[in-house]
């Protein structure tokens, strides 16, 4: 975990309200893992006072880059959403802790809705690197929110919508039912919605796969010193920051989220 100042490299609109920004990254800080986040100080003014969490869409070795995709929905996604290439924005990173990966896996499956694409995203393509089997499907509300960007259409994901307008009509979980073939080593991963994860946590249990779950929460301080991200689980409340984002899904207690 280092921070730093990083240089803003791109940041462009890839679908309604969605945006994707690359950002230097000091080689110092390590190279980042599927599922770990950074966050990022977007003003130096005292409003937004609080950093933003951002979880890793990718990370480019040759040219030393990290990637993130967020959506607008607030003053601080506001103020990320209108910064041009050379600005610079204060880094902490990389933080939290990565998904497992096993080369000795089964098939793969990687589920992500809405604001949870990058870092499934990143985690599909670091399993395909390392040559593991993977299923990537993305589900959203309808085709305006499909994102338009290299990152997503190299990833060759299954598309599910909830109006149809697009790919499979429904969710994720609905499509993942409808006739995907697990094996006894198969794992689902996923990040979205908590209605969305607790299906998939379900479907593992039916399946007697494994799932492990990126958790989304507001962040006070992202390094655990606050207990503001905690989240139910079997061992006691834990901390999405410090002990996630990434957990074992039959650890959370889905019914207090």
């Amino acid at each position: 975990m280092k921070q730093f100042q990083a240089k803003i490299v791109y940041n462009k609109k890839i679908s309604a309200d969605f945006f994707e920004a690359s950002l230097s990254w000091d080689a110092a800080a390590g190279v980042p893992s599927p599922g770990q986040f950074l966050t990022l100080r977007v003003s130096p003014d005292s409003v937004p006072l609080l950093r933003r969490p951002f979880a890793f869409a990718g990370f480019d070795a040759r040219t030393q880059t990290a990637q993130i995709i967020y959506q607008k929905r607030g003053k601080g996604t506001l103020v990320l959403s209108v910064k041009l290439p050379g600005e610079k924005v204060d880094v902490i990173g990389p933080l939290g802790n990565p998904f497992p990966v096993d080369d000795g896996q089964g098939k793969s499956i990687a589920a992500a809705g809405g604001t949870g694409l990058g870092p499934v995203l990143f985690l599909a393509a670091h399993l395909k690197q390392r040559g593991i089997e993977t299923e990537f499907v993305f589900g959203c509300r309808n085709e305006s929110l499909i994102p338009k960007t290299d990152l997503f259409e190299s990833a060759a994901a299954r598309i599910c919508t909830d109006d149809g307008s697009a790919g499979f009509a429904g969710n994720v979980v609905e499509y993942l039912e409808s006739g995907v073939k697990p094996d006894e080593k198969s794992i689902i991963y996923g990040c979205g919605p908590v209605a969305m994860l607790k299906g998939l946590c379900g479907l593992a249990r039916s399946w007697g796969a494994r799932a492990w779950v990126s958790l989304e929460s507001v962040m006070a301080c992202g390094v655990g010193a606050c207990m503001g991200c905690a989240a139910p689980a079997s061992q006691g409340y834990l901390r999405v920051c410090k002990e996630g984002p990434v957990f074992d899904g039959k650890d959370i207690i889905w019914e207090r989220m």
